[in-house]
This record gives C-alpha cells, sequence and structure tokens, in this order.
C-alpha cells in the first residue's frame, strides 16, 4: 500500500496563488467564529447531544457511523432523534442523506433542516417528541449552536489532514487544532492501510488531538442486485465472492469516491469505467437512459452504486426493463468499539 504520509490533497481547478489567499481569508472566518462559540456565544444546549461530524468536506464515512450510533443507542434502551442539514435536497424534498437514514433505522424520527436548532424545538414541544430522549447530530462538527455532550470527529485516513490545507485550497472545513475540541477521534477507511501506516497516522493525530483516536474499517457485507421489471425494482442478496472478477460500471456523486472504488477493486470486481458527478448531485433522466441502453448489449456488465446514490438512482423513470443495479452493503467495523459503546452510555447516564 502507499504511504499516506506521502499523499497530498488533490489540486483544485483555481490556482494557488487564488486558492492560498482565499484560505487565508477562510480561516480568519472560521477562527472569529470559533472564539464566540468557545465563550459560549449562542449555544443552546437541548437533550443529551452526540455529534458525529468531521474537520474535512465529505466521503469520511459519516453515515454509516451515525447507523452505528443510533444503533448503539437504541440497544441502550434509548429513543434518538437524527438531526442534520438536509445539504443537497430541493425544497420539499427529501435529500439522499436523509433517504439513506431512512431504509438504514426505519422508524427514528429525523429532522433535515438547516436550522437544526428550531427543528428539534419543535420536534420535541410536539407528542412524538416528548418521548425522545437523546439527539445524534449528523454533521455535527461545525455546527456549534447546539451544544453537544460527545463530540466525535471523523477522519478519512486515506486523506491524513496534516498534509491537506483549508478550504478552498484543500478539503479543510477548520484548522487541525480544532481537534482539540474532539472528545473521540476516529480514522475511516483503514482497510486501505496496513498496520505500520495506522499507527503512523494515529500518532501525527494525536498531536492535535488529546482525545483517544480509534481506528474504523468499512466492511462490505454483500452486495444486493436490484433488477428492473415492468412493476418496479426486484432485489436479490448476493454473496460478496459471487462478485469476484465480475466486470462493472460504476457511478458515483460522493465525497471520496476513490475509496468506494478501492473497496470495489478489494473485492475483486473489474470497474470498467466510471462516471462521477459532484457530492450530493442528483442523477437524470438521461443518465438512467443511457446506462439502461447499454445494458441490452450482448454481456454488458450491470451498474455499481452506493446505497446514497442508489436511493436518489431508483426512483428515475427511463431506466429500462431488465436494468441490473448492484449496491454493496456497507457497514463500519470499530477496532475497540467498546470504548465507542462506554462514551455514548456515559452521556445517557449523566444527563
Amino acid at each position: 500500500m502507499s504511504n499516506p504520509a506521502q499523499r497530498v490533497p488533490p489540486p483544485t481547478r483555481l490556482p494557488g496563488l487564488i486558492t492560498t489567499p482565499l484560505s487565508w481569508l477562510y480561516s480568519i472566518g472560521i477562527n472569529h467564529k470559533n472564539r464566540r462559540y468557545d465563550a459560549g456565544q449562542g449555544v443552546a444546549r437541548l437533550r443529551p447531544v452526540i455529534s458525529v461530524g468531521n474537520l474535512s468536506t465529505g466521503g469520511t464515512g459519516k453515515t454509516p457511523m451515525v447507523h452505528l450510533v443510533v444503533r448503539m443507542l437504541q440497544e441502550l434502551g434509548h429513543q434518538p432523534v437524527i438531526a442534520m442539514r438536509g445539504y443537497g435536497a430541493k425544497p420539499g424534498e427529501k435529500g439522499d442523506e436523509q433517504l439513506e437514514h431512512e431504509q438504514a433505522v426505519a422508524g427514528v424520527p429525523i429532522v433535515a433542516q438547516p436550522d437544526r436548532l428550531a427543528g428539534l424545538r419543535s420536534l420535541f414541544a410536539s407528542v412524538t417528541g416528548q418521548s425522545l430522549d437523546v439527539v445524534v447530530l449528523d454533521d455535527g462538527f461545525q455546527h456549534r449552536k447546539i451544544a453537544r455532550d460527545l463530540d466525535m470527529v471523523l477522519i478519512d485516513a486515506t486523506r491524513p489532514p496534516d498534509r491537506d490545507a483549508l478550504l478552498p485550497r484543500g478539503h479543510l472545513r477548520e484548522p487541525l487544532r480544532s481537534l482539540g475540541r474532539a472528545d473521540l477521534v476516529i480514522l475511516t477507511h483503514t482497510e486501505q492501510l496496513d498496520q505500520e501506516e495506522i499507527g503512523e497516522l494515529v500518532r501525527r493525530v494525536s498531536v492535535y488531538a488529546p482525545a483517544p483516536v480509534l481506528t474504523a474499517r468499512h466492511i462490505w457485507s454483500g452486495v444486493t442486485q436490484y433488477t428492473r421489471q415492468e412493476h418496479g425494482w426486484s432485489a436479490e442478496l448476493i454473496p460478496l465472492d459471487a462478485m469476484a472478477s465480475k466486470r462493472v460500471y460504476a457511478a458515483s456523486a460522493i465525497g471520496n469516491p476513490q475509496a468506494f472504488l478501492a473497496m470495489a477493486r478489494q473485492h475483486g470486481l473489474k470497474v470498467v469505467h466510471h462516471h462521477q458527478l459532484g457530492d450530493h448531485a442528483a442523477f437524470s433522466e438521461s443518465q438512467a437512459q443511457a446506462w439502461g441502453n447499454a445494458q441490452t448489449q450482448p454481456d454488458s456488465p450491470p451498474l455499481l452504486m452506493t446505497r446514497k446514490d442508489w436511493v436518489k438512482a431508483e426512483k428515475l423513470g427511463s431506466w429500462g426493463d431488465g436494468v441490473r443495479v448492484i449496491v454493496p452493503e456497507l457497514s463500519v467495523e470499530i477496532e475497540d468499539v467498546e470504548r465507542l459503546r462506554i462514551a455514548i452510555q456515559s452521556v445517557c447516564l449523566s444527563a
């Protein structure tokens, strides 16, 4: 494996002479905002709050981590609510991440709006909200209007933050010193590193983060093949070993598509083409029609998508009968999961 210490963020479309001063101005604004919140200005305290966030823009594996936290809370006898911004959703519609939450943790209330504080207050004032006893903030590290009892920060191990830069020059939303606010740091996508690389990255991150640093692997437990039929989609769960050496087209609109493709190749899939859109982008009817037409050819490969993309794409009406879409069943595996469980339990016990 290549050493993550040698990796640098991909260049932006703008030259460094422009992005460097813009990153400097961005840091001034972030530092001013953080000083206000550090002083307690404009911070509201609700019920116990667990924040799952990150230091950088998308691709850290935040969504499956939210699902893990929600399930842990349910196992402990709690009734959580997920609060999220709903990024990428059109007015009156649900975004991809909200739809994915609804499928993965069915029945858990979700507040999805830019003003999460107002949404939570409205929910807690309702009959439904009376029994909800803990909030899980999805992408909450920068959303500091709401006080939190456990601040979890995820770091993509394939994008070391100490080799990155602030927006717009790099991926970082905040300077590295902001890790000092974290109660727990989790390195994700470590399945793409060897043990020596993981240990080195833990040491480097610990320089900035006094909190415990855990490691997590993203794993595929299997894949679901969806086949378009006259009246909708049929679903068939397929074991991973049946996918070895299978040719696929890939399509994605996620924060870190390279991690997705790397995992596909690790499982023996042969990605013959990748159609890449920006994070949260919507697929079009014409794209669905083109993918459907491509699969009418003999021995044409199926389409590979993440579930985050599939929850949007399955609604398109131009696929055509017989189209096959393969969706991995993704979960997250934490090396010291008991430490996370204890941290979550202590939040609820101290409330």
